[in-house]
Parts: structure tokens; C-alpha cells; sequence
């Protein structure tokens, strides 16, 4: 009877853990062959690497403004993906928003705002929290 429990306790543990494996993203690299624009933005706002990112700013807390280039093509159906990297005590939540005011800048021109993406990143309750991140357009 020990046996058959030892075995069923083994088997329970390795489905578990090959479950988390599976629901816990992997690392992020800024390696995209088929993404139009990717960058890998450290919690601070700085760029670890990118494609096709002219510019990234970090105007307040849980705030990230990215400028793409102009070779990213914008018109359309745009799929905008950002995905934190790392680990906290609280979980993270991103949203992006296009054109935000944000992000507005009196040494860019007004043409820029709809190149730039405000990533919005919250703690918890809500509250304003610094996380690096992934971003990718398609």
C-alpha cells in the first residue's frame, strides 16, 4: 500500500510541476524574425535591445512611452503584445494605449504621438509600478 502511495504522491508532483512549467512564461529576448518593431525595456525605461524602436522614455512612475520607427506599419490591424519580465511580489499588469497624452513631448512633433505606445504598468491595487517588460508589434 506505501508503494501505490509513493508512486501516486510522484505522479502528482510531476504533473504539477510540468503544469507550472507550462503556465510560467518563458524569458523574452528581443529576437524577433517576424515582429514589425521589439524591444526589451528595463524597469528604469532603458532598452536592453530592439528592432525598429527609435526612442523610449519613462516619464513617471508605471509609465513607458515608446517611439517606433517609421518603417512600422501602423495602418490597419496592429497587434501590440507587452509582456513583464521578471519576478515580484505583486502581480503585474500592462496595458498599452496609442497616441497617448502621456507620452507627449514639446521637442517631438505632433506626428510622432501616433508612432508612440504608452505601456501603463500597475501592482496589486492598482497602484503605479515599476516592471520591465517585452513589447512586440505585429
Amino acid at each position: 500500500m506505501n508503494t501505490i502511495r509513493r508512486s501516486a504522491t510522484g505522479t502528482l508532483t510531476a504533473a504539477a510541476m510540468a503544469a507550472a512549467a507550462l503556465l510560467t512564461p518563458g524569458a523574452a529576448a528581443a529576437e524577433t524574425p517576424f515582429a514589425q518593431a521589439s524591444a526589451t525595456i528595463e524597469a528604469d525605461g532603458s532598452v536592453a535591445e530592439s528592432k525598429h524602436v527609435d526612442d523610449v522614455w519613462h516619464p513617471s512612475r508605471g509609465v513607458y512611452c515608446v517611439l517606433l520607427n517609421q518603417v512600422v506599419d501602423l495602418e490597419g490591424e496592429v497587434a501590440v503584445h507587452v509582456t513583464p519580465i521578471g519576478r515580484h511580489d505583486h502581480a503585474r499588469s500592462l496595458s498599452v494605449e496609442r497616441g497617448a497624452r502621456a507620452c507627449v513631448r514639446r521637442d517631438l512633433p505632433r506626428s510622432v504621438a501616433e508612432r508612440t505606445i504608452a505601456v501603463y504598468s500597475q501592482a496589486g491595487s492598482r497602484w503605479a509600478a515599476e516592471t520591465a517588460f517585452y513589447l512586440t508589434v505585429s
